[in-house]
């Protein structure tokens, strides 16, 4: 009898193990996607950002049109907002 019992205990702690290895896996390459995804916007950044020394707007213009295009209730729009204060170098 205790040697089924530590069988099976072998069996979840062998089970535990993996999965915990398959998370740790699954992290990594959530992580560098996300690296690749900020490394993305950064570089979007800068230029939408050196286009607009060349070529002025108008922050409240671009403001108007994320809050007709976003759910103004939903999350993202204050976040965004932002980014068109820092982009215009008022933030």
């Amino acid at each position: 009898m205790m040697g089924k019992v530590e069988g099976l205990l072998q069996t979840v702690s062998d089970d535990v193990n993996r999965i915990y290895k398959e998370s740790l896996d699954a992290n990594e390459t959530f992580l560098a996607a996300l690296d690749d995804v900020a490394a993305n916007v950064l570089a979007l950044q800068s230029l939408v950002a050196t286009l607009l020394k060349t070529y002025p707007v108008e922050g409240d213009a671009a403001k108007g049109w994320l809050r007709a295009n976003m759910d103004v209730e939903g999350q993202g729009l204050e976040k965004a907002e932002a980014v068109v204060d820092f982009l215009l170098g008022k933030g």
